[in-house]
């Protein structure tokens, strides 16, 4: 074995070092926080490139005393009905929902989607469960929106093929649904006796025949709600025909076919978070693009100005202008084009108070979910200097991110992107002095 003169020794004292250290690759790990007073960001803004479908919005009033109508609405095409309370009386409560046809044809309704949190007094626990729960019930379907005209600017051709191919798929779809809907309306109109009221509530396909009532989503019959608990869920419905649905907070041996008609309606309260919106799901571009060579960059979600609020009318109300302070219950996709070969860092950093929900991001790393926090019940309480990591990405490429506002949490919040400095120099440029002493001790200097 052939012996290190002198200075094959130091090289190697030096390097293995420097290994110990971490300083034996360009970037070092990743803070988790960050401290945002020691960054200058570039704004980003979003771009709202379409907004479709129907929301009906059930917040207001939020606690409630006594039985009541809390938000009733016409529902069109692709629907979603999205409610939270609480029950400020004494005895249980339940919530129940009911669809009425109004009009003079049958509609065929399906229901498409129904998800609830478990009622609960910790009211940031129950709008993290509803918003995680929302992330993984659903999977990015870029083809329909291609199927609204929208045009995805994505670079990847593995995305843009399989974009493809969803539209067509949804096109052929869509054709033979046309189909069966009519044969289901046609079998219905001889197969069923006459009746106001919907016999059968178990099936998440049916006619609404005109003039008839069907209560949605029954499984919330047998969830009580406690004095001082939040419960909230999400049901998402499509219909041939409008619809109005009602939704109340009942006492739990009352029936909600027979029942829900003859509560009063519950007036809407000073924050007005109630009522019918058009803009359920969101599609929105991020410019201009993020070049990771150019320095930290940020871009903000739901403040109200490039990322507006949605507005609406409560048809409870004499069909009053209302708006969806935080976009709650919207559904939203955001695209980022990214470009530099500087890997970088996206934060999370909330800016209207405290924030407990969950983000899914789709990139080259696959699709990944991410928890805010990933501890504790909130970042943001009281400060706008909270941050988490969320991940890093080494490549230009385009990120979707998928966001819909979590119940309780407070709006805007920012997204960080911040470009990786290498650990062996400090961001002027500069080396440690801890690392530039140990070198020269190593070298003799």
């Amino acid at each position: 074995m052939k012996l290190m003169n002198r200075i094959q020794w130091k090289q190697w004292l030096l390097g293995s070092m420097l290994t110990v250290l971490g300083l034996g690759t360009t970037y070092g790990q990743v803070p988790r926080t960050v401290n945002i007073d020691e960054y200058t960001f570039t704004p980003l803004e979003v771009k709202t490139v379409k907004e479709i479908d129907t929301l009906l919005l059930s917040d207001s009033p939020e606690y409630v005393k006594e039985p009541g109508i809390v938000a009733a609405g016409t529902l069109r095409g692709n629907s979603r009905i999205y409610f939270y309370h609480v029950n400020e009386r004494t005895e249980p409560m339940k919530v129940g929902i009911l669809l009425e046809n109004k009009g003079n044809v049958p509609a065929f309704v399906e229901i498409e989607r129904s998800i609830y949190a478990k009622p609960s007094p910790d009211y940031f626990k129950v709008g993290r469960e509803l918003s995680k729960k929302e992330l993984n019930s659903t999977a990015l379907d870029l083809g329909a929106w291609a199927n609204e005209g929208v045009t995805i600017p994505v670079r990847s051709k593995a995305v843009q093929q399989e974009i493809k191919k969803q539209k067509e798929n949804l096109a052929q779809s869509k054709k033979l649904k046309t189909k069966r809907i009519e044969e289901e309306i046609k079998k219905d109109a001889t197969s069923r006796t006459i009746s106001l009221v919907s016999q059968d509530t178990s099936g998440t396909e049916f006619v609404l025949r005109p003039g008839e009532v069907r209560p949605i989503f029954t499984e919330l019959e047998k969830v009580l709600i406690k004095k001082d608990d939040l419960f909230s869920g999400i049901i998402d419905v499509s219909t041939t025909e409008p619809v109005y649905a009602s939704v109340a907070v009942m006492e739990p041996k009352s029936t909600v076919t027979y029942g829900l008609p003859l509560l009063p309606i519950h007036p809407i309260d000073e924050v007005e978070l109630r009522g019918t919106y058009e803009g359920m799901r969101r599609f929105h571009v991020v410019e201009p693009q993020f070049n990771s060579e150019a320095g930290p960059a940020s871009f903000e979600i739901a403040n109200d100005r490039e990322d507006a609020f949605i507005s609406g009318v409560d048809e409870t109300s004499n069909n009053k202008s209302v708006k969806n302070k935080g976009n709650y219950g919207i559904s939203n996709i955001y695209v980022l084009h990214t470009e530099g070969n500087t890997p970088y860092a996206l934060y999370f950093n909330p800016l209207g108070g405290a924030f407990s929900g969950t983000f899914r991001i789709t990139s080259s790393k696959g699709v990944r979910t991410y928890d805010v926090p990933v501890k504790g019940p909130y970042l943001g309480h009281e400060t706008i200097y909270d941050t988490q990591l969320l991940d890093v990405f080494d490549r230009p490429e385009d990120l979707l991110l998928e966001y819909m506002s979590p119940g309780a949490s407070n709006l805007p919040v920012r997204l960080l992107l911040i470009p990786q400095v290498p650990e062996r120099e400090n961001t002027d440029g500069s080396r440690s002095q801890y690392v530039t002493n140990l070198v020269h001790k190593i070298l003799g200097k």
